[in-house]
């Protein structure tokens, strides 16, 4: 080996000893903040690519082993730079070809690495989850210093997915669940619109001051699914968490399709129109009028919807007709659209915990929206179906696929002797016999040599 694990320990104790001697100036916490993370980095890589060229050096050595398995030297000593959260890490390891043909790196097969990967799947994972809050140029940026493009940061959301939750080892037992379902609208590639959905489960919503909060919630999107699969996911996911006999279940939404499909994966359940689109139809109906007037209708508009009066309702869309007669189609539009879900306003009357949820349109907006439809972006098909999960998951992500590692009897025979072998070099001390440490030499006599010597000479014996 061209350095021991002694020799990286050492060198990494003298630079931190120069790092502190060096300035006669106070070290800021922000100096020190910047400059120990990069030393430590410095020696973390030393300390991987001493392993990876030590288990290759073993590979190498072991000529029964890979003439059992068919694999015969081709090549020695090529490099590989792989771009890790750390740096970039170098190594060289040998090139081999298999006697049924085809050609390998054994060391990239032992230890995970694609072929032609240049950035590490921790680096993936990194950008992926900065994709989630920010531009992928900016997410480059902001992990590793700009080291790689936005296109880069594109194929890397494409290889994770939102990480998997770990379930409860016993269900809870809840007498009322919420569950929230809207869509945010997005523009994909070439100007066409499209939904993607949003499906919120919670407890009920708890106030903190005038702020509400969702009770023990957790968020599903999916984009290209279709709805009854999303349903599906979502009552695998409800009933993973929750026991759901006795519990009462409210969907609250705008009365979309989709979204009333899941009163049939949910039976029994209680449908309810979010407040947000509520209002949004009250207020377009009585839109264009003078302040009292349209104070006096909206007041009406809710008693009708809350008493269930279909024809009390109609009659009011007539009237405000007569007085603004441009907007008839509006008007009558969204009078039948009110109408078409009178059960679901009517029910906050008769159940006060249908008013206990309802978060619709702040949960996309939060969710979904802030990334993906609040400033001018065109989204491909599949980075959505990739990127919808992930953000779902609050930003928590995973590789989906990770490089198979081979474990071969070669492989499994050179990383133990490469492991005793660098135990050998083992740099830490017995705590018994940390007081004969002698402090390393760095040429220079400073004030810091100077105790720690005294220390180490009170220690020998």
């Amino acid at each position: 080996m061209k350095m021991s694990i002694a020799q990286i320990g050492t060198d990494f104790i003298n630079k931190l000893i120069e790092y502190f001697s060096d300035t006669q100036d106070v070290l800021t916490i922000s100096q020190m903040e910047h400059d120990l993370p990069l030393l430590i980095q410095n020696a973390t890589r030393d300390m991987i690519t001493l392993y990876y060229e030590e288990v290759d050096a073993q590979l190498l050595a072991d000529k029964a082993g890979r003439r059992e398995v068919g694999y015969a030297v081709e090549r020695r000593g090529e490099q590989r730079c792989v771009l890790t959260t750390i740096g970039e890490l170098k190594f060289n390891r040998a090139y081999y070809a298999h006697r049924n043909g085809g050609y390998a790196h054994l060391l990239d097969m032992a230890v995970g690495l694609e072929n032609y990967a240049r950035i590490s799947d921790g680096v993936s994972v990194a950008v992926a989850g900065a994709a989630c809050e920010m531009s992928y140029a900016k997410s480059s940026e902001y992990e590793i210093g700009g080291a790689v493009s936005r296109q880069t940061v594109m194929n890397q959301v494409r290889k994770c997915g939102a990480a998997q939750s770990p379930k409860p080892q016993e269900k809870r037992c809840v007498s009322v669940l919420h569950i929230d379902a809207d869509e945010d609208h997005v523009t994909m590639r070439g100007g066409k619109k499209s939904i993607v959905p949003l499906i919120s489960v919670y407890e009920g919503i708890e106030r903190q001051g005038k702020r509400g909060i969702c009770t023990n919630v957790f968020h599903i999107s999916e984009y290209g699914q279709s709805p009854e699969d999303l349903w599906a996911q979502t009552l695998t996911e409800v009933e993973s968490r929750y026991d759901m006999d006795g519990t009462r279940v409210y969907l609250h939404g705008d009365g979309a399709a989709w979204i009333k499909q899941g009163l049939e994966w949910f039976p029994g359940a209680i449908y309810v129109l979010d407040k947000y689109h509520k209002n949004k139809a009250i207020t377009a109906m009585t839109a264009g009028l003078d302040k009292a007037t349209r104070k006096l209708y909206n007041e009406q508009i809710r008693y009708a919807l809350v008493n269930k009066d279909s024809r009390f309702l109609f009659e009011l869309a007539d009237s405000i007709v007569s007085l603004r007669p441009e907007r008839e189609t509006v008007i009558r539009e969204t009078a039948k659209y009110l109408n078409n879900h009178i059960e679901g306003v009517a029910v906050c009357k008769e159940d006060p915990e249908a008013n206990n949820g309802g978060c619709t349109e702040p949960h996309v907006s939060h969710i979904l929206s802030s990334r993906l439809s609040n400033r001018p972006l065109a989204w491909s098909t599949e980075s959505l179906k990739h990127l919808a999960p992930m953000l779902a998951n609050g930003g928590d992500v995973e590789l989906l696929q990770q490089q198979e590692r081979l474990h071969a009897h070669i492989i499994i025979k050179a990383t133990r002797a490469a492991r005793r072998k660098m135990k050998k070099f083992q740099f830490a001390p017995d705590p018994d016999s940390i007081g004969t440490l002698r402090p390393c030499n760095t040429g220079k006599v400073t004030q810091l040599h100077r105790t720690l010597l005294s220390i180490s000479q009170n220690h020998l014996f």
